[in-house]
């Protein structure tokens, strides 16, 4: 149990959120809320994957379009998933919310990928310029 405080008190302070004591049985939040709000960052996440990797490099060659609106997009759809996914999180921390650490661990992989995309979408804008 100590673990898990730990856990709790690290996570909270990552996001900025301020740690709230744990909740009765009876006052639970609703799922739907927390569901909504981490599937949208989820959706997002995976538009962004199928623009930046099938879209973007494969569709628009095709049809003979490319232009340079592609790497500003992808830059565009990178920060508004991971603006969404840390806004899902800090939902969960913030209510406390009793699944919090499940989806922990799918938020951490997902945060990492898009922070790596992110970073190396930045390195080829400034390599172009």
């Amino acid at each position: 149990m100590a673990m898990t405080e730990t856990i709790d008190r690290v996570v909270a302070r990552m996001l900025w959120v301020t740690p709230v004591p744990p909740p009765n049985d009876d006052d639970l939040p609703g799922d739907q809320p927390a569901q909504r709000a981490f599937g949208l960052s989820l959706i997002i996440s995976g538009v962004r994957c199928t623009i930046q990797y099938v879209f973007l490099p494969i569709i628009l060659p095709l049809i003979g379009f490319t232009g340079w609106f592609s790497l500003p997009l992808v830059i565009f759809l990178d920060v508004l998933a991971l603006w969404l996914l840390i806004s899902s999180l800090r939902y969960f921390w913030r209510t406390a919310h009793p699944r919090r650490f499940d989806m922990l661990p799918l938020a951490t992989v997902v945060l990492l990928l898009i922070f790596g995309s992110l970073g190396f979408d930045l390195w080829q804008l400034f390599a172009t310029l």
